[in-house]
């Protein structure tokens, strides 16, 4: 069943019209008409099955029953990617893996060796493509929540404007550490690691720079090693929370006395 974002989701009596763009992605793109069953979702957590409704080039939703829950995402980790802003397709790849990997939240950050010029469009711009790529990956990957994407922000505010809680897990993925700082399924695997919120800190194409490290070594995070070999940083990205999950799932007691 092909699967609609919208502001609510519809009830008894009460029809949700589409916006535009969404309007134009079900009759255009999926190319659905008047009457089609669709699984409508508000993004928050809500699902129910819905009729898709044109006239007159208006497009709503009708309610028609209650929808299937995805039981297993409300026991999933928060998890906070934290990643240094990739030029062009990298970084939009990065975002639609991340809503299918269950990354709760994606900040931008903005680095020493960030190439991506964001004055002339403004950074509002960039957050609601990526927002937008993130969106049509909700809607493919079954999740009920969307991924929240934060305007980008430079590292040196990063902890200012997001500062940890008293049960947060700082990560911080080094190039240069790999060798000396503990595996990262090591540390995943620590005794109630994932029963906090995990964010993890992903650096730029071409690494940070000695300023940034210095920085980042005053700002009390865990130190994690990706491996021997140096990946690129959206393959650093994917990689890193690939082991979140996969550590959550082999560690939760559904999962180990299947």
């Amino acid at each position: 069943m092909k699967r609609l974002l919208c502001p609510e989701v519809p009830r008894p009596g009460r029809k949700i019209p589409l916006n535009e763009t969404e309007a134009v992605h079900a009759t255009r793109v999926l190319r659905l008409s008047d009457g089609d069953l669709i699984e409508a979702l508000d993004g928050s957590g809500k699902s129910v099955v819905a009729r898709l409704r044109t006239r007159s080039g208006s497009v709503w939703l009708e309610y028609e029953s209650e929808g299937a829950l995805a039981s297993d995402e409300k026991h999933l980790p928060s998890t906070v990617l934290e990643m240094a802003v990739l030029k062009g397709d990298a970084m939009e790849w990065v975002v639609e893996k991340a809503v299918e990997l269950g990354i709760t939240t994606l900040i931008p950050v903005l680095t020493a060796h960030t190439v991506v010029q964001m004055k002339q469009k403004g950074p509002e711009v960039f957050q609601e493509r990526w927002q937008k790529i993130a969106d049509q990956a909700l809607k493919q990957c079954g999740r009920l929540n969307r991924m929240q994407i934060h305007l980008p922000v430079p590292l040196a505010d990063l902890f200012l404007k997001y500062p940890a809680r008293p049960e947060t897990v700082r990560l911080w993925c080094d190039e240069a550490s790999r060798e000396n700082a503990a595996p990262l399924l090591k540390i995943l695997l620590e005794p109630d690691l994932l029963k906090k919120e995990v964010r993890v800190l992903i650096g730029p194409e071409g690494g940070w720079s000695q300023n940034e490290r210095e920085f980042l070594t005053t700002a009390h995070l865990k130190e994690a090693s990706l491996g021997p070999l140096v990946l690129r940083a959206e393959t650093a990205a994917i990689y890193c929370i690939s082991l979140i999950f996969g550590a959550f799932h082999s560690s939760s007691p559904s999962h180990r006395n299947a």
